[in-house]
């Protein structure tokens, strides 16, 4: 060969350099693969965080309508306890007249004069 042939070839990197570039290339690629799977995380860690802001809304919702039903329910118990008073003190009321009633019809019944006197007494001073 000429010298004219050998200018023209490339010339050969030093063979210390190759190794360097291969593992330049594989982290490079190394690298890309970690912000590619960085990137791949974020986006599913945000959809995830989105649907679980949606099911907190869902849940927050739902516990202010238990809440309100909670508070409908107590004002009508509260209710029911006032009518279960008033019921109670009118059957006082009305025992004080039906005892000593009944009384003297068992008294009539039984043509126990004795028990009859007192007892139609007691049923005229409650009725």
């Amino acid at each position: 060969m000429t010298d004219h042939t050998q200018s023209i070839q490339s010339p050969r990197p030093p063979t210390g350099a190759r190794p360097a570039v291969v593992l330049l290339a594989v982290l490079v690629v190394v690298l890309m693969g970690a912000a590619v799977l960085t990137i791949v995380l974020f986006v599913g860690a945000r959809e995830e965080h989105g649907l679980e802001v949606q099911g907190l809304d869902r849940a927050s919702s739902s516990l202010a309508e238990a809440e309100d039903r909670l508070a409908a329910t107590d004002t009508a118990n509260d209710e029911v306890a006032n009518q279960i008073s008033r019921l109670e003190t009118q059957n006082a009321e009305l025992r004080k007249c039906a005892v000593p009633a009944k009384e003297s019809i068992i008294a009539a019944r039984d043509d126990d004069d004795a028990a009859l006197g007192p007892a139609v007494s007691r049923a005229s001073d409650n009725c």
